[in-house]
Formats: C-alpha cells, structure tokens, sequence
C-alpha cells in the first residue's frame, strides 16, 4: 500500500505566510477601492466676466449621484436645483445684487449615465443631436455672459 501524499513543511510555511500578504493588501485596498467607485462632485471651472462695471466670478458643483446642481457667483451659492427623472434639462433663475442671474443647463450625463437600453438609446440621441455634454450657459439681465462645463 503506497504511502499518503503529505506537502513539506516549508512549503505550508510560506503558503500561509503568501496567504496572509493576501489578506492584508485585501484590507488595506477594500476602503480605497469603494471610495474611488462613489461619485465625487464634479466641479466647473471658475469663469470671471465683467458686466456693468461687476466683476462676477462664476463657478459650480454638480452631484451626479443626486442629480443636483449649485452655482454660484463670487462664491456666493445663487442658484441650485435638481435634475427631474429622465430630464437633462435644467433651468434656473435668481437675483445677485440686483442683477437676474439665470443658467440654461443641458446634462448629457443624466441619460447617458443610465444603465440598459435607456441609456444606449439617450447616448446615441445626443450624439446625433451635438449635445452629449454637462454644460451651463449663464447669462446675467437675460444676455448669455458665459459657458460652464462640468
């Protein structure tokens, strides 16, 4: 009867010590993996116009994951909404030192960043159309003033 097959000693020693490496890159990746999987705000350039004598400074965030979106001007947070289901559209108004301040937003991102044939359908509408971009004309007394891109 031919003897049990039985591994040598120092190969268990470093299958176990190769095991435990492992294991510790597993634990120290798993938090930067999940992190770097969320949606971090996307942020627009800071644009500066002068309109009327003003020097505006306008800016923005965009939360892809809640679909809002915050404008400001000179830092001040002025205009802010949210994208309604299935609607790349956004149009925002309000007043900033007695100036109408207004955004016209296209989001290609709201449609083309769904899953399944909603959003294969939306990317290629878009594409066909020239606007698949996240972007925001703000225009300042109804006169666009300048572009934001996210």
């Amino acid at each position: 009867m031919a003897a049990p097959f039985t591994l040598p000693v120092s190969l268990i020693k470093k299958y176990k010590e190769n095991t435990m490496r492992v294991a510790l890159i597993l634990c120290v990746l798993a938090p930067s993996l999940l992190a770097a999987c969320s949606s971090p705000p996307r942020v627009a350039q800071k644009k500066q116009v002068e309109v009327a004598g003003h020097k505006l400074e306008f800016g923005g965030e965009y939360v892809p994951k809640q679909t809002t979106l915050t404008l400001s001007v000179n830092g001040d947070p002025v205009l802010s909404g949210r994208f309604p289901p299935y609607t790349p559209t956004l149009n925002l108004r309000s007043e900033y030192q007695g100036m109408e301040v207004s955004a016209d937003c296209y989001f290609g991102s709201v449609l083309g960043g769904k899953r399944g044939v909603l959003g294969i359908v939306a990317g290629a509408v878009q594409v066909g159309n020239g606007r698949s971009g996240d972007k925001c004309n703000v225009l300042v007394g109804g006169k666009v003033v300048e572009a934001l891109y996210f």
